[in-house]
């Protein structure tokens, strides 16, 4: 029951087969990691997400989200196919974002993902392209998993350690929108057979590669953490 080989925020392709699910719950602080005075920023808040995943069929799955800026719930559905040499997937999601003032709004988005096998047994890469129809504006995003067997002898709860990279360059312009920086993330990944666990640094508080391939207007970097759960 081994877990997908999971980025920060980019969409990776599915392992699960029929009857299996996850969870995730990702945030993402507001305040800047260099201020120890908000203890690293985390006393100033953040955003969450939450995501829920369950495979109709292999390789087919139903997923729910819920994000707490602008109380913004997601449903949508995904499939991939592992090539052995390369996985590759699709997911459509449509969502509903509260504006304020009793004012809502629904768009979708389509996101396509590639992602590696193993390269040596210490590299993933992985991509991801699609269509923000809300924003008007493409998805992309590109990321990085350079991992190896636990070496660290203290961490006795991990089998496996990562540093994952993310990077999202502004390719496009949102009208109304005036984003200065790329967005990006860095961390570490410790996994076990059903949970993975990330810490990480971003110029972003965005979670998900719609919202982060818009881009960011902040130039320090923020501390976040995902938890990830296979069932």
């Amino acid at each position: 029951m081994a877990f997908e080989a999971g980025q920060l925020s980019l969409d990776t392709p599915n392992v699960l087969k029929q009857g299996e699910g996850s969870f995730g719950i990702r945030h993402r602080f507001y305040g800047e990691i260099d201020d120890l005075d908000t203890f690293f920023g985390t006393d100033l808040g953040g955003d969450m997400h939450f995501m829920l995943k369950y495979a109709l069929l292999d390789n087919l799955v139903l997923g729910v989200d819920h994000t707490r800026t602008q109380s913004a719930y997601g449903i949508g559905l995904e499939y991939s196919y592992d090539f052995n040499w390369i996985k590759a997937g699709l997911r459509v999601n449509g969502f509903r974002l509260n504006l304020g003032n009793d004012q809502f709004d629904k768009s979708y988005m389509s996101n396509f993902s590639l992602q590696t096998a193993n390269i040596l047994d210490h590299l993933i890469l992985t991509l991801n392209t699609g269509y923000d129809a809300y924003n008007e504006h493409q998805i992309f995003g590109v990321g990085a998993d350079l991992n190896a067997n636990n070496f660290l002898t203290f961490l006795t709860f991990t089998e496996k350690v990562s540093i994952v990279a993310e990077y999202y360059p502004l390719i496009d312009e949102i009208e109304g929108l005036t984003k200065k920086y790329d967005s990006f993330a860095v961390g570490l990944k410790f996994q076990t057979y059903g949970h993975h666990f990330e810490l990480m640094t971003t110029n972003s508080s965005n979670m998900d590669p719609r919202t982060m391939s818009i881009g960011t207007n902040s130039d320090k970097l923020h501390f976040g953490f995902n938890i990830n759960r296979k069932f």
